[in-house]
């Protein structure tokens, strides 16, 4: 049986769908030969609806993907990043890592290998790319840098990649800071990301055009975005900034204002640190008259209107008393350099050992801690810092090891992995976590040695394993290729001790062999990435 449909037919097909054949039957067909009868007529229904269709216009065709003049990966590195592009998602049995190395965490390793090699990114490669930094904010300054012009453009015809447009800074996206035209043009026009990046970047190349291009639109910008601006300015400050930082000491929002002081406070000789050296020197002093000389403190009464114009905060974060907090903020503006006079000429080591009167101590110290963070003041930090073999709750300076990484940071990096190594030697790895994080990848000698040893002590003593799960994942990342060799014998399987926890002997085998397995591919990764022969896997 034939049905003809015409324009009101297909609702009618749809209303007998809907109700069934036997309530709504599309023709006079009944029983078992109505629906088939049904299904017929749509389909060729459809069938005409859709050869009816007139072709749309045709949509602009994209301009071409701009050249990036970037030598190509050699081979073998290319495949490496698709075997880490492919890798990144995939998630471990659970509670087990197994003996293969986290590619998830190698790949930022091998993006900065690439960019200090200057490579381009293939192009087949570059949705993965994308998806990758889509999904791993850490990862986007790097990934969209090697990704380049290319990797801009393809962003433009996906949604899910629109943060690469959002002013990154990457791959070109940025005039040259040279050109002044362009430069005056994307900072008058461009988003707001874009111009931070901007303004970055002509930072970076002459610090003193990218205060003069902040200073062409300071008064008219948000309160946020002051803000953020300002904070450019830590990159290349100098002495030829403080003009400008002073004026915006009268600015309208306290975080500006905070954080001009801030800024200024770091160079010592700025009129604000002689402003925060005069109160601090009132409040801090030392007793002579007491059987051993003590430093005395006399926090401030009040928060005056000067102190609140030089960046000090008058009222305190919840749990924090007002004078200790006045006090710390006036300490760590003044410049280190006027302490030592304070205390008779004492050298730095010498005034940290000093008794403090009234508990006073941990407050005193920690001031100075942020002090010599800001000021980058390497004598103080290690002064501040104690001798590595000193228990951190019994020494001169900081228990806080969060502070001790800080400190550690204005140390140069021989001498920050020496002191690290020294301080795993005595105490082991159970504090040191924080401390490994600020060392220079990859350790240096004689830290990635104290770290080894620490660990085989651990799993002979039948330490639990997977406290330890932190330090070894940093020593995949941070350990030189080169201690793949001292792993051969703690990589063996052992035998299960006594008073172990069940099971530890096979993790820290599993652990340690991974861990091999992760330093040889990262020197694998390296050779390819030069353009030398790869050597098999072990």
């Amino acid at each position: 049986m034939t049905v003809t449909t015409t324009e009101t037919d297909w609702e009618r097909l749809v209303t007998a769908a809907l109700l069934g054949t036997d309530r709504r039957p599309p023709t006079a067909a009944r029983g078992p030969e109505a629906a088939a009868t049904l299904l017929d007529a749509a389909a060729r229904h459809t069938l005409r609806r859709r050869a009816g269709l007139r072709p749309g216009p045709a949509a602009v065709r994209p301009e071409p993907a701009p050249h990036d003049p970037r030598p190509a990966l050699p081979e073998a590195a290319r495949r490496r990043l698709d075997g880490l592009l492919a890798g990144r998602g995939a998630t471990p049995a659970a509670g087990r890592r197994g003996t293969a190395p986290d590619l998830a965490e190698l790949l930022p390793q091998w993006l900065a290998l690439a960019g200090e090699r200057g490579y381009r990114a293939p192009p087949a490669s570059l949705p993965a790319l994308l998806d990758a930094a889509r999904a791993r904010t850490d990862l986007r300054p790097q990934a969209l840098a090697f990704a380049g012009p290319r990797g801009l453009w393809l962003a433009r015809f996906n949604p899910e990649w629109r943060f690469a447009l959002r002013g990154a800074g990457a791959g070109g996206a940025l005039p040259d800071p040279g050109d002044a035209e362009a430069v005056r043009k994307l900072w008058e026009e461009g988003l707001f990301a874009e111009r931070v990046a901007l303004l970055g970047a002509v930072r970076a190349k002459d610090p003193a055009a990218g205060r003069a291009l902040l200073a062409t639109t300071w008064s008219g910008e948000r309160a946020e975005d002051r803000l953020m601006f300002l904070d450019s300015l830590r990159s290349g400050l100098s002495a030829a900034d403080e003009e400008f930082l002073e004026a915006a000491l009268a600015d309208r929002s306290s975080n500006v204002r905070a954080t001009a002081a801030e800024l200024l406070s770091a160079l010592p000789d700025s009129a604000l640190s002689g402003r925060m050296a005069g109160r601090a020197l009132t409040c801090v002093g030392l007793d002579r008259t007491a059987p051993v000389p003590t430093v005395v403190v006399e926090a401030p009464h009040e928060c005056d209107e000067e102190m609140r114009r030089d960046g000090v905060a008058a009222v305190p974060p919840a749990g924090r008393g007002e004078r200790s907090w006045w006090l710390g903020r006036l300490v760590e503006a003044a410049p280190l350099s006027c302490w030592p006079a304070r205390f008779g000429g004492r050298s730095p080591e010498e005034i940290v050992a000093l008794p403090v009167a009234d508990d006073w101590q941990p407050e005193l110290h920690a001031a100075w801690c942020r002090a010599a963070v800001r000021q980058r003041d390497a004598a103080w930090s290690r002064a501040l810092l104690g001798a590595p073999s000193t228990p951190p709750a019994t020494g001169p300076g900081t228990s806080s090891l969060a502070e001790r990484a800080q400190l550690l940071s204005t140390l140069g990096p021989a001498e920050r992995a020496g002191w690290v190594a020294a301080f795993v030697a005595a105490h082991g790895l159970s504090e040191a976590f924080q401390l490994l994080g600020v060392c220079t990848v990859p350790w240096a000698e004689p830290l990635g040695e104290a770290v080894i040893d620490a660990l085989d002590t651990a799993r002979d003593a039948g330490s639990y394993p997977w406290s330890f799960s932190g330090v070894m994942g940093l020593a995949e990342r941070c350990l030189s290729p080169a201690a793949a060799g001292r792993l051969a014998s703690p990589a063996a399987a052992v035998p299960e001790a006594e008073e172990a926890s069940p099971g530890a002997g096979a993790y820290w085998s599993e652990a340690f062999q991974r861990l091999v397995a992760t330093l040889d591919l990262r020197a694998r990764m390296r050779a390819e990435l030069d353009g030398a022969p790869a050597r098999p896997a072990a």
